[in-house]
C-alpha cells in the first residue's frame, strides 16, 4: 500500500513537471500550483512553509508567485525530502516497541520459570498490541477514514478499516482475520491471562504486525 501511495505520488509530481514547463502558459502555471499544493499536504503537511506560499498565489491568482513555488516542491520532490518527520518519528516508536517485544520473546524461549516465562509473552504480547493499535490509527489517518479517538482499541479500529458491505477495504481480509487473532493475544495479555498465551502465538504476532507496519504504512 505504501509503494502504491508513493506511485500516485510522483505520477502526481510528474504532472506538475509537465504544467510548470516554460512552454506552458498561466492557466497552466496555476493548475501546477494547485497539484503541488495536494503533495505537499498529502506528504510533509499543509503547515509546510512552502504550502504557505502556494496558498497566498492560488488566492490571489498569482501565476508567477505559484510556478516558482511548484517548481520547489519540483526540487524538494528530487531531493527525497517530501517526507512526514511525524510518521517517521511514528514509525520509529513502533519499531523500537516491536523491538522489545521480540527481545522478551526470545527471552521466554529458553526461559525454564514458567511463571516468567509467560510474564515475558505477556509484556510481549502487550507491546506488540500497542505497536499495532498505533500503526492502525495512523493508516485511518492517512487514508481520512473517521473513528472513534476516544476508542481506539485494535479492534474498534479494524472494524472501520474493513466494511465490505460499505465498500471499505484499506486492509484486506487475510490481514483483517491476522488482526483478530493479534487483537485476542493482546486482551489476553491486558486481562492477566498469562497462562493462555503461547511462545509461537506470540513470536507469530511479533513478526506479522512489523511485516503489516512495513507493508501499509511509511
Amino acid at each position: 500500500m505504501v509503494e502504491r501511495d508513493n506511485e500516485l505520488i510522483r505520477v502526481r509530481m510528474d504532472k506538475v513537471r509537465q504544467l510548470a514547463d516554460d512552454r506552458q502558459g498561466s492557466n497552466q502555471w496555476l493548475e501546477a500550483g494547485s497539484l503541488a499544493l495536494t503533495v505537499l499536504h498529502d506528504t510533509v503537511g499543509g503547515s509546510h512553509p512552502v504550502a504557505n506560499v502556494l496558498e497566498t498565489a492560488l488566492s490571489d491568482k498569482d501565476w508567477q508567485g505559484a510556478l516558482a513555488a511548484s517548481r520547489t516542491v519540483i526540487t524538494l520532490f528530487d531531493q527525497g525530502t517530501l517526507k512526514s518527520p511525524r510518521l517517521a518519528i511514528a514509525h520509529e516508536i513502533e519499531g523500537s516497541l516491536l523491538d522489545i517485544a521480540q527481545a522478551q520473546t526470545q527471552a521466554a524461549e529458553n526461559n525454564r520459570d514458567q511463571n516468567q516465562k509467560q510474564l515475558q509473552l505477556a509484556i510481549a504480547a502487550f507491546l506488540a498490541g500497542a505497536s499495532l493499535e498505533d500503526a492502525l490509527r495512523r493508516l485511518c489517518d492517512s487514508k481520512s477514514i473517521v473513528y472513534d479517538t476516544q476508542r481506539t482499541t485494535i479492534s474498534k479500529l479494524q472494524s472501520v478499516l474493513f466494511q465490505p458491505s460499505k465498500q471499505i477495504e484499506v486492509i484486506s481480509s487475510s490481514d483483517n482475520k491476522q488482526i483478530t487473532a493479534w487483537g485476542d493475544a493482546r486482551n489476553k495479555a491486558d486481562h492477566g491471562k498469562f497462562g493462555e498465551i503461547s511462545y509461537a502465538e506470540v513470536l507469530t504476532m511479533v513478526i506479522g504486525v512489523r511485516a503489516f507496519i512495513d507493508k501499509n504504512l511509511p
